[in-house]
């Protein structure tokens, strides 16, 4: 009778044994997966982590006194006439860098009328087309819709471009250039001035750009912009 109660216990010793082992192996494995998740959170900020540029003409007037800006026209005497521009430039913009890309920029627009006027901004307005991705530009967006008497002066975030790509098209489309200007090494830019003034001009037509590195996340200035 005493070796079967002595059996029963030894069982019994032996399954609460196994219950241990099992919930030990458990907070094991319980331990582990938060760490692979806090890795994987970590892993993820630092992707995305890309530098942003703010709505401020500042920031567009810190990156041009560092040299990071590209002209796509200056002084360009463009008009729309039956339908068609007349005098519209293409500007081919290359991108070439040591494993840097364009994180964001801006694209400034300066412009003006007959005689130096300002432009009527709900009738007349930038053309500014890279690829399939442009066209007649919202100046309703820009960040800087200034005059000083003589000209616009147009301020754009290139993250958050805002066009149509018709004057009879009432539907806005939005595209992140700074994105497009690192799908390939060479885009090809149309620029006019929706005008039916023969004397409107564009006096300047430029992209202020912020460099940085995907792999590390950081700002660099190994990236350039050029005119081909």
């Amino acid at each position: 009778m005493k070796s079967r109660y002595i059996t029963i216990a030894i069982q019994l010793l032996f399954i609460f044994g196994l219950g241990i082992v099992a919930i030990w192996v458990t907070s094991l494995f319980n331990q582990e997966a938060p760490n692979k998740e806090v890795i994987k959170e970590i892993v993820k900020e630092i992707v995305l982590k890309k530098p942003s540029c703010p709505d401020t003409f500042d920031e567009f007037n810190k990156l041009r006194e560092s040299g990071q800006l590209v002209i796509l026209a200056r002084d360009l005497n463009s008009y729309g006439e039956n339908g068609r521009f007349v005098n519209p430039k293409i500007t081919v913009v290359k991108s070439s860098g040591s494993g840097s890309q364009v994180a964001c920029g801006y694209l400034y627009v300066r412009a003006y009328g007959k005689d130096g006027r300002p432009l009527q901004v709900k009738w007349e307005h930038p053309y500014v087309k890279p690829g399939q991705f442009g066209g007649h530009l919202e100046t309703e967006t820009s960040i800087i819709p200034l005059q000083d008497g003589k000209a616009n002066e147009l301020l754009f975030n290139l993250a958050k471009i805002s066009y149509k790509t018709a004057n009879v098209d009432l539907t806005i489309k939005k595209a992140d250039w700074a994105a497009l200007l690192n799908v390939s090494d060479r885009i090809e830019f149309e620029i006019s001035l929706n005008t039916i003034d023969k004397a409107g001009v564009l006096d300047e037509v430029s992209i202020a750009y912020q460099c940085w590195s995907p792999e590390t996340g950081q700002i660099t200035h190994d990236c350039k912009l050029s005119v081909e």
